[in-house]
């Protein structure tokens, strides 16, 4: 059976949700990027299984820095959903792509961003501890 799902911005009242998920960022930051429709979250069966969470560089560019689904749900294309109505929304505010990236020791990652449309588009050498590299992906919207 399907999971009736829900994909929408997050508002406040989702913020001890979404700390579950992602508990990197600050509450000061949810404030921010909630008013700025910065946080897109997954419902199933009224709870929150999924999020994204995106950032304009540079105040033009924007880039996908998180991307969730709990354990539980992945592998069912969900992921893709909520970047869909991501891409949709960028589209409907003017911009032509979206950035994204991962770090070079990361295949896994590497792959799912290459499965889903990104196109690798260059590398940013020794940007973490132990000379890692950031890889960068761009999706055209």
């Amino acid at each position: 059976m399907q999971e009736k799902l829900n994909i929408r911005f997050a508002n406040e009242a989702d913020i001890p949700n979404l700390k579950k998920l992602d508990s990197w960022t600050k509450d000061i930051m949810w404030h921010r990027k909630i008013f700025g429709q910065e946080v897109i979250v997954l419902e199933a069966e009224n709870q929150i299984i999924g999020l994204i969470r995106y950032d304009l560089l540079w105040s033009t560019v924007p880039f996908l820095s998180l991307i969730f689904v709990e354990e539980n749900y992945r592998g069912k294309g969900y992921s893709r959903q909520m970047l869909e109505f991501l891409k949709m929304h960028l589209r409907s505010e003017g911009y032509v792509a979206l950035l994204s990236s991962s770090q070079t020791d990361e295949p896994e990652a590497q792959n799912w961003h290459r499965h889903i449309g990104f196109k690798s588009n260059g590398i940013i050498e020794n940007i973490a501890d132990d000379d890692i590299g950031e890889i960068v992906f761009r999706m055209l919207l």
